[in-house]
């Protein structure tokens, strides 16, 4: 990590210096919360001494941020309704999910856990245990399997479920991108190996992409949905996140959301992208966006190509593990460009799933010819493997990454078996997109195929390691970010990349008062710091939703 201080940016101090003087010859206003003693951390930090560093309070009224203000002159604390001591600890802008899938998770909460299963043999004792313990249900719905962790890193079949005869099982795979269903499963819905689907691959029980829609699953209720969703904002608060972006959610559930939010259970903002069915479509053009305190709906999420670990992901050369397989492509480019059209025509915010480098060059491509005056924002999502030449593409004002750094953390153990030793070195190369970009790179976990945690996003972001501190000198070390774009992309990017920068994001007046209390300074080179931070309060719109000291948020 660069040697950097935290200290807020003295451009940022003087320029508020100035309002605050006026301010002291107005009658004071009394706020809502008042914070103080704290550590303020900023993604625009620059170098300097401890010495200097500016003693702040934060006024909150009506759940905003209105005022800022430097004690360490020996202004006096301006009066409050109330006022929060956060004991010295480190407070950040409130952190930020660019990617990830809150129904997805939700649905984690309650079904078979798959993830970090060592073995097929360890999933099947899952699904048992499972069982045991839910008798009555007639589908078994887990998540999690990867076979790249196994021993025998093969897919497993319909056969290897056949204990489960009675029981409907469907296994979702880590990615997403393919599933593992038992011969019921396959039955009831005239599966074969045979079965022709656009974009899909069936293998002996595993359905690959577009195969998966082959199956509908049990549909849930909203009560189901309701309880879910609420426990799934416990962890997101207990992690510190206070934004989000779900990358795709049909038209119920973009409406069920909705409900919550408007009754006051669901109080996090989510941006929320339409998934590229055209019910959905049709929907929201007839209907027209949501844009609301708390929910942003003007954007689109399509899919181009599958994942890289279940060789899904559309490559410019054959895998290097599986010769002339290219993976799956999902949307052509002809249908690319309409998409992209009708996104435009439409006001909405286009959203690709891009893994691959053919997918993402042919993407670059489209989106290279959008308008560079219209503020349009279109969205690449993963970016993973990108010939080197390709990255200029981001300099496009209207093109932006969304990426997330722990799907680099996760892939390396495998990652090069699948693309050769040359080509592994145009993977996950988010120092480059950065460079390209101007830093206008927005950072996610894409939960629950990632941990939602936002702290693993950023120690995979800086040092390239796993939590257990592997490879030593990092993964493809050249790629790795400072301390301060890490920060900026969890927040002030992530918020930009929702259209949401002038709502919240940063540390400003004006904006929203969402924070993220942690125990250590991010930008410290301690070596146990991975370890020792934790999240202590997360406050969203000037509020305590999670504290580490009390049973709040738990």
């Amino acid at each position: 990590m660069r040697n950097l201080s935290h200290t807020f940016g003295r451009f940022f101090v003087y320029n508020l210096f100035f309002i605050f003087t006026l301010s002291n010859c107005t009658p004071a206003e009394e706020f809502d919360v008042l914070l103080t003693n704290f550590e303020l951390h900023s993604p625009t930090a620059i170098p300097g001494k401890l010495g200097e560093r500016p003693e702040f309070s934060i006024g909150i009224k009506d759940g905003k941020i209105a005022s800022i203000i430097d004690h360490s002159g020996g202004q006096e604390y301006p009066v409050a309704k109330s006022t929060l001591s956060l004991n010295g600890q480190h407070l950040y802008p409130g952190f930020i999910d660019a990617h990830g899938h809150l129904f997805g998770y939700a649905r984690t909460l309650s079904t078979v856990n798959l993830i970090g299963a060592a073995s097929k043999q360890e999933c099947i004792e899952r699904i048992k245990t499972y069982i045991r313990l839910h008798p009555n249900e007639e589908w078994i719905i887990g998540r999690g399997w990867d076979q790249n962790d196994w021993t025998e890193q093969r897919y497993p079949s319909a056969n290897d479920l056949a204990a489960f005869s009675e029981k409907y099982v469907y296994l979702t795979r880590i990615d997403g991108h393919a599933a593992w269903v038992n011969q019921p499963v396959l039955d009831a819905f005239s599966i074969t190996n045979e079965t022709k689907v656009d974009g899909g691959q069936i293998m002996d029980g595993i359905l690959i992409d577009n195969a998966e829609t082959l199956v509908t699953l049990p549909k849930l209720t909203n009560r189901y949905w309701r309880t879910a969703l609420l426990q799934a904002q416990d962890s997101l608060v207990k992690y510190g996140l206070t934004a989000m972006t779900d990358a795709g959610l049909s038209t119920h559930q973009i409406l069920l959301l909705d409900s919550l939010q408007e009754e006051g259970s669901f109080k996090l903002f989510v941006n929320a992208m339409i998934s590229n069915h055209e019910e959905d479509l049709q929907y929201f053009e007839n209907h027209g966006p949501i844009e609301k305190p708390l929910l942003r709906v003007k954007s689109v999420k399509a899919y181009l190509d599958g994942a890289l670990g279940s060789r899904g992901a559309l490559l410019r050369d054959p895998y290097h593990d599986l010769p002339d397989h290219y993976g799956l492509p999902l949307l052509s480019p002809e249908q690319l460009d309409v998409l992209r059209e009708r996104c435009v025509q439409n006001g909405w915010q286009l959203c690709v799933h891009a893994i691959g480098d053919s997918a993402h060059h042919v993407l670059l491509e489209s989106f290279n010819e959008l308008d560079t005056i219209a503020d349009l924002r279109f969205r690449v999502e993963h970016a993973q493997i990108m010939t080197p030449e390709d990255s200029a593409f981001y300099a496009h004002p209207n093109i932006i990454a969304s990426v997330q750094p722990t799907h680099a953390t996760s892939d390396m153990y495998w990652a090069e078996d699948r693309l050769g030793p040359h080509r592994i070195h145009h993977a996950y190369s988010y120092r480059r997109i950065f460079n390209a970009a101007n830093e206008r790179v927005a950072f996610g976990t894409d939960f629950p195929i990632e941990h939602i945690d936002p702290l693993a996003t950023f120690f995979a972001a800086t040092t390239r390691q796993d939590k257990n501190h592997w490879p030593e000198h990092g993964f493809l070390p050249e790629q790795a970010i400072s301390p301060g774009m890490a920060i900026g992309a969890m927040t002030r990017e992530a918020a930009y990349s929702a259209f949401g920068e002038d709502t919240y994001g940063s540390i400003a007046i004006g904006q929203k008062a969402n924070f993220t209390l942690l125990n250590t300074n991010l930008w410290s080179e301690d070596a146990a710091l991975r370890e020792r931070t934790q999240v202590v309060k997360t406050i969203v719109g000037g509020q305590v939703l999670y504290d580490s000291n009390s049973n709040k948020g738990r």
